[in-house]
């Protein structure tokens, strides 16, 4: 996530998205940003288009404008419900079985576009931990060879794909979060831009992180030396050429780091977070932290919280390692007032993990992750205020 150079060119900010839920997006207008400004596709490029079969129309506008470009798309299309079938039908032994073919394919691919959203939260919820474990393992494994190939991966969804399953997770209509989504996704950014870079810089400058929250998450972290990345919509020319992650997810607008290993010290408290995409929500989740280890959790009993638990106990070595902090710098996303609405990008969002963060610039590639966002924390680096009580102070 992090960009500079495109943003001289007045053309990535000419298309516009319809924001009305009640209209049909301009597909076409969708795609020519995903990869013309987001992905950067050029002549040459090989690119994965990758979606379920309800957005076969935007999948087929993003293939085509791949090809005007004079580069090769290929079209994976696939259906959330077959995920739930694989687990009933599919025989256990092969959960672990290396997916060659897809690593075959991460080989052949320059580009790789997802379009990802959920219509059935509880699908998995039942699912045998240690084979949901093993499941994501092998995934991960596919995403962690696109990182190390430098594949450049653009995702549209980043948790807000308006569908009504995420819709009712979050106590809004589809409508609403439609609007918010579109919102999201038409951000200026020019601007978004230019507020990554300035977070960015306190960041890159700063030696320490405190982070508070009214609910009584209070956290410190060590950063120095460490690198910043910025999620502003755009993969670059110069990101490439930096080495870092080339990816973006969409809606964009966030930054993001992981901290000095062995230096995290205090408390997080979740009022909810929400786990792994299948409808799970886990009630006043309280993680406790020394030298950068998750020592101890707990949360309001219930089944959600026990399915957590399940899975956090089938995860491999590397779960309790804290992950990664990332804030919120989209100003178009606004949380609606009464909502259940917990995401990365809007504006003073603080999100904070475990587990996995080979995406955010760290080394812990395991299949397992569990992060959750914060609306109304104060965020300091080195006693200056980034972010307070939930309100964006750096622009």
């Amino acid at each position: 996530m992090n960009r500079k150079s495109l943003f001289a060119a007045t053309a990535l900010c000419a298309v516009a998205i319809s924001l009305h839920a009640a209209d049909k997006p301009d597909y076409k207008a969708v795609a020519e940003r995903i990869v013309g400004q987001s992905a950067n596709v050029k002549e040459g490029d090989r690119v994965v288009v990758q979606g379920d079969v309800r957005d076969i129309e935007l999948i087929e506008e993003v293939a085509l404008a791949v090809w005007k470009r004079g580069a090769e798309p290929i079209q994976i299309i696939s259906r959330e419900k077959a995920v739930r079938r694989y687990f009933d039908e599919v025989p256990k032994k092969y959960d672990t079985m290396p997916l060659a073919l897809s690593l075959k394919l991460v080989e052949a691919q320059t580009v790789f576009i997802d379009i990802s959203g959920q219509e059935f939260p509880a699908l998995l919820r039942d699912v045998a931990p240690e084979r949901f474990t093993a499941y994501q393992q092998r995934n991960s494994d596919v995403q962690t060879a696109r990182r190390k190939r430098g594949v450049r991966s653009v995702n549209l969804g980043n948790g807000l794909y308006p569908t009504e399953a995420m819709a009712k997770q979050y106590g809004l209509t589809k409508n609403q979060l439609a609007e918010l989504y579109w919102s999201g996704v038409n951000v200026d950014y020019n601007k978004l831009h230019a507020t990554g870079a300035a977070v960015r810089s306190v960041l890159a400058a700063g030696k320490e992180v405190r982070v508070t929250h009214p609910n009584g998450t209070d956290l410190k972290l060590r950063i120095e030396g460490r690198p910043v990345f910025v999620s502003d919509g755009v993969i670059s020319a110069e990101d490439v050429a930096k080495g870092g992650p080339a990816q973006v997810w969409i809606p964009a607008g966030e930054v993001y780091l992981v901290p000095v290993p062995g230096t995290t010290e205090g408390k997080i408290v979740f009022d909810a977070m929400r786990f792994a995409g299948d409808g799970d929500v886990i009630v006043g989740a309280t993680f406790t932290v020394k030298a950068g280890k998750l020592t101890a959790h707990s949360a309001k009993p219930g089944p959600d919280y026990d399915h957590w638990k399940a899975v956090y106990e089938a995860a491999p070595e590397g779960k309790n390692d804290f992950a990664l902090l990332d804030l919120g710098i989209n100003s178009n996303v606004k949380v609606p007032p009464g909502s259940k609405l917990t995401t990365w990008v809007p504006a003073g969002t603080v999100t904070l993990g475990f587990g996995n963060n080979l995406w955010a610039g760290g080394s812990n590639d395991i299949g397992w992750g569990a992060n959750g966002s914060l609306n109304g924390c104060t965020v300091t680096v080195d006693g200056k205020t980034v972010v307070e009580k939930g309100v964006l102070k750096v622009q």
